[in-house]
């Protein structure tokens, strides 16, 4: 018995539909894979060069992503004054407001959101502000790192005063402040030290002394206690003294010291939610923890309909924690900074205040879908126009994608630890590493009076006998190939 050509191709159209959501879902992570997997075993020089070699990245569209990308991997490298001058440009391209041009605005319209310019994630431009402090401290220049290391929170709070509806909950970071207050002891500053440390704690005593998946660190509550002994503050030392159990005779003061701050495997990379809407006035994307409602326009036909939305993927880090090892004495790294968690909130937040965006790339897509199926109503009859139509959605489904970039090459966390310096040329310090394996570095750290800041990068795992990173396929593969991994993707039918 012959098909009718209608059903035939409507059977057609749902297979193909259903191989487009599971083989076009390139990402980000996937086109960064080669990069990525460089500094994974700390080879940054060579990273840098693939990062500047990136077709992807080299796109204008990109520009504040590359400046991301490159100037984390030059400070990683020791090279603090090139990675200054890419975060410089990343925040005078942010402040200027990276705007769209009419032909990249309709085409994110009618495809996808990758089409424009990306713009960052708000966790992401005060990251900026964090890797200018460093690397400024590292140039001799700590004045100039306060400046940054106090930009992070106005920032955050200057972008969330233009947000009308739907703001920010992430407005603060405590770990700013905790290096606002080391900057201060750095530069001598021990009054203004112990109020950003005073502030610092206020953030975790407002959350249940828990701030975005990070316990209250034991070191602050030292540096509380000893800044308000140092300072003759004898209420605000009793306080603290009672509040964390310590007292000041526990809390050593030596005149050299070093802050050792310990960036632990890569963050979360972004994937993407495919939804399959049916009918109703919303579509729900629901998470588990988050709940997104997009409004379908009025007598929108669905049909057939593809929906991305962008989700952060925590990848694994080899380690789990660390302690120090110096002159017959340990100390443990301490949670200061989980990005997952922050990472997770800020895209939520973005995602409720675009949800209207959402909705009315859809119905551009169902608009073009209608207009083609009455044209061809029109010319070759009824048949015709749920083909064509049909052969539209199909299109559109194909072209819907999230926008799935996002700064690869940030840490999953930050952990620190604070230890006195011997008076000799070099002080030597063990790294021991804990979690999949036990392993064990060296780090040296010359004597200088004062407070120091030291960053020590443990994005993978140095060893090269160590397995491949579970990235889903290099860049050259997905060129030729266009095929994610089976997981990349998932597809959810809406009731």
């Amino acid at each position: 018995m012959r098909i009718p050509t209608k059903i035939w191709f409507q059977s057609l159209s749902v297979g193909v539909f259903i191989f487009c959501l599971n083989s076009c879902g390139i990402t980000y992570n996937d086109r960064s894979y080669e990069f990525q997997n460089e500094v994974y075993y700390r080879n940054f020089g060579k990273a840098a060069t693939l990062i500047e070699d990136n077709k992807f990245l080299s796109k204008k569209r990109n520009r504040l992503l590359y400046l991301m990308e490159k100037g984390k991997v030059e400070h990683m490298n020791g090279n603090y004054k090139e990675s200054n001058h890419l975060f410089e440009e990343a925040y005078i391209l942010i402040d200027d407001r990276i705007n769209t041009n009419a032909g990249q605005a309709v085409a994110a319209k009618l495809t996808n959101p990758m089409a424009a310019p990306y713009k960052g994630e708000d966790f992401e431009k005060v990251m900026i502000h964090y890797y200018m402090a460093l690397n400024y401290f590292q140039l001799g220049m700590p004045n100039e790192a306060l400046v940054e290391a106090k930009r992070i929170n106005i920032k955050l709070l200057e972008l969330n005063q233009k947000y009308k509806k739907n703001k920010n909950k992430y407005t603060e970071d405590a770990f700013a402040q905790i290096l606002q207050g080391l900057l201060y002891e750095a530069t001598g500053d021990i009054n203004n030290a112990f109020i950003a440390y005073r502030n610092a704690e206020k953030l975790y005593a407002g959350n249940d002394n828990s701030y975005y998946g990070v316990q209250i660190p034991l070191q602050l509550q030292k540096d509380l206690v000893r800044t308000a002994k140092q300072l003759g503050f004898t209420q605000e030392y009793q306080t603290y003294s009672k509040q964390f159990n310590l007292t000041a005779e526990e809390i050593t003061s030596h005149p050299a010291e070093a802050v050792i701050f310990w960036e632990n495997g890569l963050g979360p990379a972004k994937d993407q939610t495919q939804i399959t809407a049916v009918d109703g006035a919303f579509v729900a994307v629901d998470d588990a923890e988050n709940s997104i409602f997009i409004p379908i326009p009025p007598g929108t036909n669905l049909g057939i309909t593809s929906i991305a939305i962008p989700k952060y993927v925590q990848r694994e880090s080899f380690y789990k924690g660390a302690r120090l090892k110096f002159n017959n004495q340990q100390t443990n790294f301490q949670l200061v900074e989980d990005f997952y968690p922050i990472a997770k909130q800020t895209l939520h937040d973005r995602m409720l205040r675009e949800a209207v965006d959402i909705a009315l790339r859809l119905g551009a897509k169902k608009a073009t879908s209608a207009g083609l199926g009455a044209i061809a109503k029109e010319l070759l009859g009824d048949d015709a126009e749920g083909i064509v139509k049909a052969g539209a959605d199909i299109a559109g489904a194909a072209t819907e994608k999230a926008d799935t970039r996002n700064w690869q090459t940030l840490p999953a966390t930050i952990s620190y630890a604070r230890v006195p310096l011997n008076e000799k040329e070099n002080n030597t310090f063990i790294i021991e590493k804990y979690g999949m394996a036990t392993d064990s570095d060296t780090i040296s750290i010359p004597y200088k009076k004062g407070l120091q800041l030291v960053s020590y990068f443990d994005v993978g795992k140095a060893t090269t006998n160590y397995v491949k990173p579970q990235f889903k396929v290099q860049q050259d593969e997905v060129e030729k190939k266009a095929v994610t991994a089976k997981d990349s993707t998932s597809t959810q039918k809406i009731k």
